[in-house]
C-alpha cells in the first residue's frame, strides 16, 4: 500500500499531466481526435461566453467543431492550486491561462489572444484522473493586430 502523502503526491502529478494533454490536444492537429478521452462520460465543459456541452460524447461532437475552426493554438495553463478530496478519488482545481489561437472568423484567419481562468473538478476512474467539469471563463480576448488597448474584449 502506497504512503497516503506519496499516493497524494502521484495524484497532484497525475492531474497536472491531465491538464497538459488538455493543452497539447488542444494545440496539435494530430492529437485533436484524443481530446473527448480526457473527460468522464458524465463531464460538464463549459467555456464562456459560448458554450456549455454535457457529455463526452457531446464534447466529442463540439471538438470536431473546433479543430474545423482552429487553424494553430497554444494553450497555456499555469499556476495550479489542486486540492485532492479526502476520498482521494476526486479533486478540484484552478489554472490560470493564456491563449494564443488563429481562427477562422468569418472565413478569414484572425489571430487572437485572451486570458482567463480554468475552474476544474476531477474524478478517478479505473485508476485514472479525468475532467469532470471545466470551467473555463475568460478575463479578455484581443485581436493580435489590434493589441491590448484598442480592442480589448473584457469579460466580467
Amino acid at each position: 500500500m502506497t504512503d497516503p502523502q506519496v499516493q497524494r503526491l502521484l495524484d497532484l502529478e497525475a492531474i497536472k499531466a491531465l491538464k497538459a494533454r488538455y493543452c497539447w490536444y488542444c494545440d496539435d492537429p494530430e492529437q485533436y481526435h484524443r481530446f473527448p478521452e480526457l473527460f468522464t462520460e458524465d463531464a460538464v465543459f463549459i467555456e464562456e461566453p459560448v458554450d456549455h456541452i454535457e457529455g463526452r460524447a457531446a464534447i466529442a461532437e463540439w471538438n470536431v467543431e473546433y479543430a474545423n475552426t482552429v487553424v494553430w493554438s497554444r494553450h497555456y495553463a499555469v499556476t495550479p492550486l489542486i486540492e485532492i478530496a479526502d476520498d482521494g478519488d476526486s479533486a478540484r482545481g484552478r489554472w490560470q491561462a493564456l491563449l494564443m489561437s488563429v481562427q477562422l472568423i468569418n472565413g478569414a484567419e484572425q489571430m487572437l489572444w485572451a486570458s482567463g481562468t480554468y475552474v476544474e473538478e476531477y474524478r478517478k476512474v479505473h485508476g485514472d484522473w479525468l475532467f469532470s467539469r471545466i470551467h473555463a471563463s475568460g478575463r479578455w480576448m484581443t485581436s493580435f493586430d489590434e493589441g491590448l488597448v484598442d480592442e480589448l474584449t473584457l469579460f466580467d
